[in-house]
């Protein structure tokens, strides 16, 4: 019985004195930054009462162009390569509800029904009911294909970027990941990053546990990216929302995990072309996926971006505009 106890208090002294040397080693500058509710200097828009961190580029005589960012809880700053289009086009950017640099609010407030329903505040706020353009990548594709299916009339052209899936038949094929990994390679990132996130200085009480997704959540999926390594652009962000995800997923994923949601159905009433990127190296949700993807929809081609993983937009801003630019200034839509 002595045995044990000193087997059991020598355990607890060697985990103390690691919890100790982790702390004492991840101590440094590990910053969160404010969101609109403390610097009301940070661009955006309220409408309808909620608040988004917005920006928008180029004259609003153009044709309205509205980009949906990935997640959920990530924000726009990787998309922001877009705002090339503006030489055309009045280019939109918002993070959605709870992410990014907008206001956090309370988990209860966010669901998928509530990214929904605000893109569609989004869009008759500054489209002044004519129809829009619409650019979505990955949750944000999903998110456009859920509208489209809901609000037909009020969309010119959608370009869909890799959406993870758009049914609950193909998020039980897919190999699509909404969690931590169980490789050691990831649980040792995830370890250093959770000691980081205690010294987070932030403006508010989710600074740590946004700081903790930020620095995790892109390396959850390394095949989206060539040779499985998560470049510059696929990490690339301003703050991510870990309340907001975690409420998001809740509201979209059953007791089993499983994804609940058909964001097809009425999309049969869009009468244009859809476009779906897809990336080269991406081997998840890459062509193959966006193929199964496409043939939902009575009218949509697949284009396949060469040299890039998941985060194209970033990756290969070139190659990737000069796509969505000439499906864009298509009559119906290419």
């Amino acid at each position: 019985m002595k045995a044990i106890v000193r087997i059991v208090v020598a355990i607890v002294i060697a985990g103390s004195l690691l919890f100790v040397a982790m702390f004492v080693l991840t101590r440094g500058e590990h910053p969160v930054p404010r969101t609109v509710a403390e610097d009301s200097s940070i661009p955006h828009v309220t409408i309808n009462g909620v608040t988004f961190h917005s920006e928008s580029f180029g004259a609003p005589t153009r044709p309205v162009v509205i980009v949906i960012h990935g997640g959920p809880g990530w924000d726009y700053r990787g998309l922001l390569p877009i705002q090339a289009l503006s030489d055309e086009f009045y280019v939109v950017f918002y993070d959605q509800r709870g992410t990014g640099l907008s206001p956090r609010v309370d988990p209860g407030e966010v669901s998928l029904e509530s990214s929904i329903g605000d893109l569609d505040s989004i869009v008759n706020h500054f489209g002044h009911g004519g129809k829009v353009r619409l650019i979505g990548h990955s949750w944000g594709a999903m998110l456009v294909s859920g509208y489209l299916s809901r609000h037909p009339d009020k969309v010119s052209h959608a370009v869909l970027a890799e959406p993870a899936y758009l049914t609950p038949e193909l998020a039980r094929q897919s190999k699509v990941r909404f969690g931590p990994r169980w490789d050691a390679g990831f649980l040792l990132r995830a370890t250093r990053v959770w000691f980081e996130s205690l010294h987070s200085s932030g403006p508010d009480k989710d600074a740590a546990g946004d700081y903790f997704l930020g620095q995790i959540a892109p390396y959850a999926n390394p095949e989206y990216y060539c040779n499985a390594s998560v470049p510059n652009a696929g990490s690339e962000h301003w703050r991510a929302g870990a309340q907001a995800a975690q409420a998001i997923l809740r509201s979209a994923l059953d007791a089993s995990g499983t994804f609940q949601f058909n964001l097809i159905d009425g999309v049969d009433q869009f009468p244009r072309k859809v476009l779906f990127l897809a990336s080269e190296c991406n081997r998840v949700i890459g062509q193959n996926q966006q193929m199964k993807h496409a043939k939902l929809y009575a009218n949509a081609r697949v284009v396949v971006i060469p040299g890039s993983g998941h985060a194209m937009f970033g990756e290969k801003p070139d190659e990737s505009i000069q796509v969505v630019r000439s499906y864009l200034r298509s009559r119906e839509g290419g």
